[in-house]
């Protein structure tokens, strides 16, 4: 079967689903290819282990194809999946399952190279590290980050509104934003104000974060009702800001959006350097393809990269955008680290609101502290968040408890509700040989059996001394909360995370880079790529929202080409 678009989008989900608003919104016929299902509000429930969209319900796609982990000494094996899956595999995406965090990056994140080497000298990147500007900044993105924020509808405090100056409130290392959030933001909860009272107490700035739930009733949804049942989970309610509630049926109800739910695209179609299409199979094997002037990937970091990988042709023998061979590489594996407190005699009451109710501080993230004599450059988020699920509670326990028999089941019953957990988000670099690559001779259990990604991924000095550091300054926190004893988890590290990044970089130059800065790939007409894949760097901020206006940005940019 043959079928015709303006647009064809690979991915239905947090990116994807605000360029077929965009795009569809300009005039433009768009078709969304999307390998798994469409649902409703009704579909989910509050079930972590029926429910869950991180291990068992929207997790097996993903499960079939984890990657190889090819390990720095040369051996290969499969690679460990992180708790958070990665690949959804709804329409919807990660915006489904995600705590809804929707933070801004920092005007420094943008300039990390550049404003490091001003700051500390070019020796404190060291010679293998592939840290790089962005060629775009936040004043490029700020209308962007806006037009989301408004669409979908995001609770959150400003610090420093155009016009206004800086206030009490927010982030202070924000940067200037054109309005305020459209909602207030979350209810504040217990232990997140004790947080924010050590915070204060040390010299750091606490806030709530923005979040991508509704803290009041907005454009026909209803407020959250603070259900406890959120991270890892899709909202039953549609309070959660998901595009599957907000940007695609708004796309739909055009006329002009066409989703193809279930299906699984296996190669962009080329015509010489021009994206002409893609092929995809559906549930019963049967193939089709769609026509399109433009091709947009909007699909997780490891299959956008596959498939640039698989749709190698004759005038493209190693995939493409991989003529000056920067495909796969400058990838980066970010991964969160913890800390928790035991509070003997107090119930800390976690089980009452969704993780997006949180209390963070920004004052160690990026360079908004002194670096020097610290041998690691960059920072991180550290954080509290609400939301204790029973299996969650089962699991975090000291370190002198026993994970099973009768002493552990004793100390449960007694102190499930006394731990309480701080989380710190770290910036990770790009570097030399941290790469993904197609293993052509593993291929994949499901049913079309394609080629696995291969990760090469190490983790550096920089990155092995920056979490130490945190995990420090966590523990000081938690002392100064009151806890009679605290701990850190494994600092130790995979390479699979939620917050996988780059692959595609985006430059302006196509010999150090994969995409433009509108996500065009240099070497193919017509094709873009969305999403992570094309991140210069990390940041240590969470990337849903800077993916979303980045996507904006683009199909903006196609819709007004056309």
């Amino acid at each position: 079967m043959r079928e015709e678009a303006d647009v064809v989008l690979v991915g239905l989900g947090a990116a994807g689903g605000i360029a077929a608003h965009v795009l569809t919104s300009a005039g433009l016929t768009v078709h969304a290819v999307e390998a798994g299902e469409w649902l409703r509000n009704e579909d989910f429930r509050a079930d972590e282990i029926n429910g869950s969209f991180y291990d068992n319900i929207r997790g097996q796609k993903f499960r079939r194809e984890t990657p190889n982990w090819v390990h720095p000494d040369g051996s290969t094996q499969r690679a460990t999946a992180s708790p958070i899956g990665q690949m959804v595999n709804a329409v919807g995406g990660s915006s489904l399952h995600f705590a809804g965090w929707s933070r801004r990056f920092q005007a420094d994140d943008f300039r990390a190279r550049s404003n490091t080497i001003d700051a500390y000298g070019a020796r404190a990147v060291s010679e293998d590290c592939t840290i790089a500007d962005w060629p775009v900044g936040y004043d490029e993105l700020e209308p962007y980050y806006t037009k989301t924020e408004n669409l979908i509808g995001v609770s959150g405090v400003a610090h420093h509104v155009a016009g206004l100056g800086p206030a009490d409130a927010g982030n202070p290392f924000e940067g200037v934003r054109a309005g305020q959030y459209p909602l207030p933001p979350m209810r504040p909860f217990a232990f997140g104000e004790r947080f924010a009272d050590a915070a204060k107490s040390l010299g750091y700035h606490p806030y709530p974060p923005p979040v991508a739930i509704l803290s009041d009733d907005f454009d026909g949804r209803p407020g959250c009702s603070y259900c406890g049942w959120c991270l890892g989970q899709a909202c039953r309610y549609g309070s959660k800001s998901s595009t599957l509630v907000t940007a695609i049926p708004k796309a739909f109800a055009t006329g002009r959006l066409v989703i193809h739910s279930n299906k699984r695209v296996t190669r962009v179609l080329v015509d010489g350097d021009r994206a002409v299409g893609v092929r995809y199979v559906d549930a019963e094997g049967h193939e089709s393809m769609i026509e399109a002037r433009t091709v947009m990937l909007g699909a997780y970091t490891f299959e956008n990269i596959r498939l640039l990988f698989l749709s190698r042709d004759g005038r493209h023998p190693d995939g493409l955008g991989n003529r000056y061979g920067q495909l796969g590489r400058n990838f980066i594996c970010r991964q969160a680290i913890e800390v928790s407190g035991f509070f003997p005699g107090e119930d800390l009451q976690l089980v009452d609101g969704p993780a997006g109710q949180a209390m963070c501080v920004d004052d160690l993230n990026g360079d908004n502290f002194d670096h020097r004599g610290l041998g690691f450059v960059r920072g991180g988020t550290v954080a509290v968040e609400n939301e204790l699920t029973p299996i969650r509670a089962a699991k975090t326990l000291p370190p002198w408890i026993p994970r099973w028999g009768r002493e552990y089941k004793k100390f449960l019953l007694r102190h499930w509700s006394a731990i309480g957990g701080l989380r710190a988000m770290p910036e990770a670099l790009p570097y030399r040989g941290n790469a993904l690559e197609v293993d052509w001779s593993s291929k994949e259990d499901g049913p079309l059996g394609l080629p696995r990604l291969a990760v090469r991924y190490s983790m550096r000095d920089n990155e092995r001394r920056m979490r130490a550091f945190l995990a420090e300054r966590m523990l000081e926190l938690t002392r100064e909360m009151g806890a009679a004893a605290s701990w850190r988890g494994d600092l130790g590290f995979n390479v699979l995370s939620a917050h996988d990044v780059g692959g595609a970089r985006m430059g302006r130059d196509p010999v150090t880079s994969v995409v433009d800065e509108f996500g065009r790939v240099h070497d193919v007409v017509d094709l873009y790529v969305l999403g992570g894949a094309t991140f210069p760097t990390a940041t240590g901020i969470n990337p849903t929202l800077t993916i979303q206006a980045l996507a904006w940005r683009t199909a903006e940019h196609v819709a007004g080409g056309k």
